[in-house]
């Protein structure tokens, strides 16, 4: 039951922590992949179907996210340097 209570404690901080930032009407796939952006800097819609949190999140759900953050102004997308194919996503403070 310790363990459960510490979960619960967990969740309770971490409404409060998206309450703060904003994000608390987010779905758990938006802040999830926004949350993914941030913590590494420049990724791309690859990598983030490729780890194994998302692993049973769509294509299609991932390009959704995505357009909506950039259409909220909370990412930005850059074209890569290296690989003009690739589409780099950061996250916008404001």
């Amino acid at each position: 039951m310790q363990a459960l209570d510490r979960l619960f404690q967990l969740r309770q901080s971490l409404f409060e922590y998206e309450d703060a930032l904003g994000i608390r009407d987010y779905s758990e796939v938006e802040k999830a992949i926004l949350e993914f952006i941030v913590s590494e800097e420049k990724t791309t819609i690859s990598k983030i179907m490729k780890h194994p949190y998302f692993a049973d999140v769509s294509l299609s759900t991932v390009n959704r996210v995505v357009a909506k953050l950039q259409y909220d102004g909370t990412i930005s997308s850059e074209q890569s340097s290296e690989d003009k194919r690739k589409m780099n996503l950061s996250f916008c403070p404001s």
